[in-house]
């Protein structure tokens, strides 16, 4: 994998390299680093990290939606839009 001069963010991979390297190409994304896949020194595609999604905590208010309301018996679901929603 070269780093080039215009790419200071990108690293560059051969198709080639992607092929038979794709252990070290996979580390490096999991390091979080973007890398350009090239194909006969052009580029073609992009491999780009994925954020990591934030975990929600257990004791988020939202799983206890059920135990923090007042109860108000069936509702239909006008009233609920109207109750979440405001409309």
């Amino acid at each position: 994998m070269k780093a080039t001069k215009k790419e200071s963010v990108a690293e560059r991979i051969s198709t080639d390299e992607m092929r038979f390297k794709f252990e070290r190409v996979l580390r490096a994304v999991k390091q979080g680093r973007s890398l350009t896949l090239t194909y006969r020194n052009k580029p073609l595609a992009r491999i780009i990290p994925l954020k990591q999604e934030a975990e929600i905590p257990t004791n988020d208010p939202v799983f206890r939606l059920h135990e923090l309301a007042e109860p108000m018996g069936p509702l239909t679901n006008g009233e609920m839009d109207v109750a979440i929603y405001g409309q």
